[in-house]
C-alpha cells in the first residue's frame, strides 16, 4: 500500500502469477485492463483467451488501455478488436473506423450516418499519442530503415461485454502471415542453387563483367 502524492487516496497493487484468460476464475473484477505494446495484430501471438476474459465480465463493461509502438501497428490492433467483437464499432471515431475499414463511412455498415459532431466527440474510443511515452528512439528489428518509440501510441475505451464472438481466426492468420516467408525463401534457395550449377559448369557469371 502506499500513499499517492498530493492525494489522501491509498493506492493498492496486487500481483498475481497466472495466464489471464487462463486463470482468470481466480482474479476480482479489474477496474481496469492495461496491454503494454501486446502486439495484437503479430501472428507470433494469440491473445484470444485474454481478450474474451476481459470482455466477460457481466456486471459493467471493463475499460481498457493499450499501447502500441507505432501508428501503422495501432491501426492493425483496433481492426483485430473490432473485428474479434471486443469492441463495438459504433464507439470509434469515424476517421478511425475509415482507416482500419479501408472504406469511406457512406459506404460502410458499421457507420452510424445519424452521428452528429456532438456524438462523434462523445465517442467511449480514442487512439492517439501517448503524452507519457518516453524519449529513446529505437532501431526496429522487423523493418529495415524503421525506427520507433516505445509505447508511442495509445487507445482505450470499454470492452464490449461477450466479445470474442467476431470472426478473427488467429490459427488461420497465423497461417497465412506465416508460408509467405516461407515459400520466398525457397524461392530464393532454389535460384541460389540454379546460380551455383551454372558458375560450376563453367558459365560466365554476369556479377564479374
Amino acid at each position: 500500500d502506499k500513499t499517492i502524492p498530493g492525494s489522501k487516496t491509498m493506492l493498492h497493487i496486487e500481483t498475481h502469477c497466472c495466464n489471464y484468460g487462463e486463470d482468470t476464475n481466480k482474479l476480482p473484477c479489474p477496474d481496469a485492463i492495461i496491454f503494454f505494446n501486446p502486439g495484437l495484430s503479430c501472428p507470433d501471438y494469440d491473445w484470444s483467451k485474454a481478450l474474451s476474459a476481459a470482455s466477460s465480465y457481466q456486471q459493467s463493461s471493463t475499460p481498457f488501455l493499450i499501447t502500441t509502438n507505432t501508428e501503422m501497428e495501432g491501426f492493425a490492433d483496433i481492426k483485430c478488436l473490432v473485428d474479434g467483437g471486443y469492441v463495438d464499432s459504433k464507439e470509434l471515431p469515424k476517421y478511425v473506423l475509415e482507416t482500419v475499414d479501408g472504406e469511406t463511412s457512406s459506404n460502410n455498415s458499421r457507420y452510424n450516418d445519424d452521428d452528429d459532431v456532438e456524438d462523434e466527440q462523445n465517442k467511449k474510443f480514442f487512439f492517439c499519442e501517448n503524452p507519457y511515452a518516453g524519449l529513446r528512439v529505437r532501431q526496429s528489428g522487423t523493418m529495415a530503415n524503421d525506427l520507433y518509440v516505445k509505447s508511442r501510441w495509445v487507445m482505450g475505451g470499454l470492452f464490449q461485454r461477450g466479445g470474442g464472438d467476431g470472426n478473427v481466426d488467429m490459427e488461420k492468420k497465423k497461417a497465412k502471415m506465416v508460408d509467405k516467408p516461407k515459400k520466398k525463401k525457397r524461392k530464393e534457395s532454389e535460384e541460389r542453387g540454379s546460380a551455383r550449377k551454372k558458375r560450376r559448369k563453367g558459365e560466365s557469371n554476369p556479377a564479374l563483367i
